[in-house]
């Protein structure tokens, strides 16, 4: 009797290994998209609150530099007062000496000297002339008032003092009065124009949907609106909450919110109203210089636009992709990011003579040097162009939002020293102050301290070497309505289309 031989079995293929392997890159890559979308949030959140921030922050210097001539004036008036040259009974006198002073300002709509008695010296400005108006029937007293009496008790040490909208004596129109008395009781004041400070308003970068708010000391609420015509509207804070105007809902919502946040500064915080979620950040007042705290409000759907953030299955699933390639290429891709970074980081120093002027231009330009040939004028047209402004203002901010470079305005493409006679300035100082205008109207005042310019010799040319630091904050260029994101791409500056922005700020450390 034979026994049959037993028969092997076949071999299992051996799928372990694989199976592992999938699993550990799906559970890598589902762990790597959620990672990706709970921080795409919060870099959202955070980029949010600095794009709010930094509108708000723009419109404050935006007011002081409006308004402190406004208080240069008042304190020139004080001055002549303790000095004896200006005198409520003398008003042909005094406004001899304010003319001048005032007609340097045109802000100021006009100018008092209130004594505790006696006549009130008035001077206005009407159709481009200042002039003594009579006193007429209907005109209320300067002295009747909760700002005159508010005026009167300060003392020099202390700050101006605001008024709220109010018929301004001798003009008939609405404005402001900013005040303060001298050491008999007399208060000097001048008026500020309601119309002309909408005007002003209007100019502040707001977003589409936004709310800018201006909230005085004795509760009144000043507001301007995509919807009010370019013109400020006024209520009282205790009227907010119970008004059914939407923008009154929005302002009440904001104003309880950060109340109940014990009234944070230049910190921008989220909220809801009327289910929409919306975005404030408070700017708390100066004494003596900002009539009281500025806030600018924002929906949510605005500062979205500005991003063109995309969220979503399409951040998932585009999350998911690049977490199983990562893993391919994580240690490639860290090791040249890490040497790509030290050489963007790579800076010269400054030139400081002819010499190292000369060895600058002589390398042509590159991702941290740019040549222009004029600051404004167009060679080809033979006229001033926004478009030449606008090409340099790209490279400066392109600067900023990478790591700095230098700009020098007085040289071709090629590396030819053409010099500055070309912008047909009458002078440096004047070349200096329109490019200083520049940077503020199209980069923001907050951000000079990282743009440096200085003029140089190169033979008998000279040229304006712009040298640019690294902005750890993130800078746009302001082009009419627009906010655009520049980088440094080779020798180049190229824009950053908004749904790229969030994920650069973060490559870069921000």
């Amino acid at each position: 009797m034979h026994t049959a031989a037993p028969t092997k079995s076949r071999p299992k293929p051996k799928t372990r290994p694989l199976v592992t392997a999938v699993s550990v890159l799906v559970i890598v890559g589902i762990a790597a998209a959620a990672y990706i979308t709970i921080k795409e949030f919060q870099v959202q959140r955070s980029v949010y609150a600095r794009i709010l921030d930094q509108k708000l922050s723009t419109t404050s210097d935006q007011f002081r530099y409006y308004l402190q001539p406004v208080n240069d004036d008042l304190a020139a008036m004080e001055g002549w007062w303790r000095s004896g040259l200006l005198d409520a009974d003398q008003p042909d006198g005094a406004a001899s000496l304010l003319v001048p002073l005032l007609s340097a300002t045109p802000q100021i709509a006009g100018a008092y000297i209130i004594p505790p008695e006696g006549p009130v010296v008035r001077l206005v400005q009407q159709d481009g002339k200042w002039h003594q108006p009579t006193v007429t029937a209907t005109e209320s007293n300067p002295r009747h008032s909760a700002w005159y009496e508010k005026a009167s008790q300060t003392v020099t040490s202390d700050p101006v003092v605001w008024s709220d909208y109010r018929n301004l004596p001798g003009l008939e129109q609405r404005g402001l009065l900013i005040g303060r008395a001298t050491s008999d009781g007399t208060v000097l004041a001048v008026a500020l124009l309601k119309s002309d400070l909408d005007r002003f308003t209007a100019t502040a970068p707001i977003t589409e949907n936004g709310i800018l708010v201006r909230r005085f000391d004795n509760g009144q609420v000043a507001w301007l609106s995509p919807g009010s015509g370019g013109s400020l509207d006024t209520t009282n804070s205790g009227d907010l909450l119970i008004s059914d105007l939407p923008e009154h809902k929005v302002i009440g919502s904001a104003l309880l919110e950060w109340g109940q946040r014990e009234r944070p500064y230049e910190q921008a915080f989220s909220f809801k109203s009327d289910g929409q979620t919306w975005w404030a950040s408070f700017y708390h007042s100066v004494p003596g210089t900002d009539p009281g705290e500025l806030f600018l409000i924002a929906p949510a759907s605005d500062l979205n636009r500005r991003l063109e953030t995309v969220t979503g299955r399409v951040t998932l699933i585009f999350a998911l992709v690049m977490a199983l390639a990562t893993i391919a290429v994580v240690v490639l891709a860290f090791e040249y990011r890490n040497k790509w970074r030290r050489i963007a980081r790579r800076r010269r120093p400054v030139p400081t003579n002819e010499a190292e002027l000369l060895d600058l231009i002589g390398e042509g330009e590159s991702v941290q040097l740019e040549f222009k040939s004029t600051m404004r004028w167009n060679l080809h047209a033979d006229k001033a162009g926004k478009e030449i402004e606008i090409a340099w203002l790209k490279s400066v901010v392109g600067y900023l939002n990478t790591d700095g470079g230098f700009l020098m305005i007085g040289v071709d493409d090629d590396g030819n020293v053409l010099g500055l006679d070309a912008d047909k300035f009458p002078n440096e100082d004047k070349f200096i102050l329109h490019f200083d205008n520049l940077i503020q109207q199209h980069i923001g005042l907050q951000f000079a301290g990282w743009v440096h310019g200085d003029f140089h010799a190169v033979g008998d040319k000279r040229v304006f070497l712009v040298n640019c630091d690294r902005c750890e904050e993130p800078v746009f260029l302001k082009k009419g309505d627009e906010e655009l994101f520049y980088i440094r791409v080779g020798a180049s500056s190229r824009q950053l289309p908004g749904s790229r922005i969030i994920e650069y700020l973060e490559e870069r450390g921000q």
